[in-house]
């Protein structure tokens, strides 16, 4: 259970008040004080509707239920002839390695919250079993992991109440991810510790919720304000090109099965990432990740282009 005193308005900032399971703003000059939060699956809807591309009509109508079909026979064959994500469990190990260690300062539990957090992400298994740190853990839906449904845009908890965040493959799915690489520094405590990873070369996924995609050095750029503990590509070149064949077999055969099912012949692809150049198959990653911490400033442009660590950087 989330301590409810972390809890804020979405939409001014101020605490809320949950009597009776009914959520509301607890400032009577906030239109948000007199229209209560719904309640969907049993867990608050803590969301500002006016600027969110959730809408509090459907979220009802559905109970909370996700607008897309998480799971089913394809992405348990994709489980099983994937390689393993290995480079979030080593980030997020990291993490709370070093939270761990800071927390005499602060004299509590780590406190880790996942954004995006519905369905457990590839190699996150250990922290959501680990009992030793506090996991809270939101989204768009209702599922048996979250505490909440939340906005990234206008996370609904306090300033400087996180020690780490955890934003896995969520960020190509919100409409204006500066705006929530801001709210993820404002919720986190000075030092607090923030993993990311995020698509560069995929195709669209989740049809009308897929919005954008980074570059390692755009991805670096939208967490300016962090300084870098590690960066690099979750899955290289051959991966991007598998989700290629997929979608090139999908367009060619007006078919998503047949797609579907080139993936999982060219699975090979994925392991090849292991051998590849760095350099180059960071240019042509299909997806990305930062680690970093909390910082005071944040780089600079000309920083950013010294950054760049692919394979047409300069070596002389």
């Amino acid at each position: 259970m989330v301590n409810q005193n972390l809890f804020i308005c979405p939409r001014c900032g101020a605490s809320i008040d949950s009597a009776e399971n009914v959520w509301r703003c607890a400032s009577s000059a906030c239109e948000l004080h007199t229209a209560s939060f719904p309640v969907v699956g049993g867990l608050p809807a803590l969301v500002d509707f006016t600027r969110s591309v959730l809408n509090a009509d459907r979220l009802q109508a559905v109970d909370g239920a996700s607008a897309l079909k998480r799971a089913g026979l394809f992405q348990v064959a994709q489980r099983l002839v994937h390689p393993d994500n290995t480079v979030a469990p080593t980030a997020v190990a990291r993490m709370l390695q070093a939270l761990r260690a800071d927390q005499s300062a602060h004299g509590r539990r780590p406190r880790v919250l996942v954004i995006g957090g519905g369905t457990v992400g590839g190699g996150l298994e250990a922290l959501y079993a680990d009992e030793a740190i506090d996991l809270i853990a939101f989204d768009v839906y209702v599922s048996p992991v979250v505490q909440f449904v939340g906005d990234g845009h206008a996370i609904p908890l306090a300033d400087g109440s996180m020690d780490g965040v955890i934003v896995q493959a969520v960020l190509e799915h919100v409409v204006e991810p500066p705006q929530v690489a801001q709210e993820i520094h404002r919720v986190l405590r000075s030092g607090g510790i923030v993993y990311a990873d995020t698509p560069f070369l995929q195709q669209v996924h989740e049809g009308p919720y897929d919005f954008t995609r980074f570059t390692d050095s755009g991805h670096r750029y939208l967490f300016r304000s962090f300084e870098r503990i590690d960066s690099g590509a979750v899955a290289g070149a051959g991966t991007a090109l598998r989700w290629s064949i997929d979608y090139f077999v999908r367009a060619l055969t007006r078919s998503v099965r047949l797609g579907r099912v080139a993936s999982l012949v060219f699975f090979w692809l994925s392991y090849i990432d292991r051998i590849l150049d760095p350099g180059h198959s960071l240019d042509g990653a299909s997806s990305v990740f930062f680690l970093g911490r909390k910082a005071p400033e944040s780089i600079s442009e000309s920083e950013l282009i010294d950054y760049y660590r692919g394979g047409m950087r300069k070596t002389s």
